[in-house]
């Protein structure tokens, strides 16, 4: 190897030394829920509906949550956190790269004009690499076992969970997750009863991830006209009720289940007001929001 040569090496090897130690140096000295927080607050309305365009012409904030996660230690959050931190980690974090990914290919209207989007490398934790499968299934499914957390993942179109305004943090995760089954299951453009008909219509969530809903609702086997999967889903929408009359309903049996097709266009916010540059500043926790 020439001297020359061995210099251009060593010159790159310093420089992606430098940039791996300016992110974690970067994501480091922040608060992430600061971060998040603001980022929330700033582009995301009360319906869950995301300013994209804004966040697109001002990537600052969303830069830089970005650059507090990569600056985690993977082995940390996975091994060393408690439950409740890393859980609410991950979860944040699918939601920061939904974000990242459709503000890359904004203008899109839907997730159908965006090419296998799940299946992105979008999120790095250290030295590893993750798409929004890889975090939902391999990560948050398979640790943390939580059917509930299927319905308040929030995956950037208007079929999915609303986003909500708050980060998930380690006190409030596991009341944000009771929250978003309620308000999920209320909704009845995810689950919609209709005694008349003896049917019942289920989001398409339900039918793409009916295999988690047999964690904690799993019935030993096949039971009537309901699969397995169908059963524990049925099961699962009894124990979150609050509607006597729809538990009633339900545990009856009289019905068949359809499931909705799946809206896949954008939770665009299109009609929000301009970003102001004193809004792009961090809330500290307890600040006017």
């Amino acid at each position: 190897m020439t001297f020359m040569k061995r210099i251009t090496i060593l010159f790159i090897f310093f420089i992606f030394c430098f940039q791996t130690l300016s992110v974690k140096a970067a994501g480091d000295s922040l608060d992430g829920h600061a971060v998040w927080r603001s980022f929330l607050h700033q582009f995301v309305n009360e319906n869950g509906d995301v300013n994209y365009a804004g966040v697109k012409r001002n990537p600052a904030l969303l830069n830089d949550y970005l650059a507090f996660i990569a600056a985690q230690n993977p082995v940390d959050v996975k091994t060393l956190w408690p439950r409740e931190k890393a859980m609410a980690f991950w979860i944040n974090a699918y939601h920061a790269g939904v974000i990242k990914i459709v503000v890359d290919h904004y203008p899109a209207r839907s997730l159908n004009q965006i090419s296998s989007a799940w299946d992105i490398t979008v999120i790095h934790v250290g030295a590893e690499q993750y798409s929004l499968n890889q975090i939902r299934n391999q990560i948050l499914m398979k640790t943390y076992r939580d059917e509930k957390i299927h319905l308040a993942l929030s995956c950037g179109a208007r079929g999915c969970p609303r986003l909500d305004r708050d980060p998930f943090t380690d006190a409030n995760v596991e009341g944000k997750l009771f929250l978003a089954t309620r308000e999920f299951l209320n909704d009845p453009a995810r689950v919609e009863i209709i005694p008349g008909k003896k049917t019942i219509r289920l989001s398409r969530i339900f039918k793409w991830y009916g295999a988690d809903f047999n964690l904690d609702f799993g019935t030993p086997e096949r039971i009537g006209k309901f699969s397995r999967e169908e059963m524990s889903i049925l099961s699962f929408l009894i124990y979150y009720s609050e509607d006597l009359q729809k538990i009633e309903f339900l545990e009856e049996g009289r019905y068949k289940i359809k499931y909705m097709p799946f809206d896949p266009e954008l939770n665009d916010w299109i009609d929000a007001p301009p970003v102001s540059d004193h809004s792009l500043q961090y809330e500290l926790p307890g600040e006017p929001k």
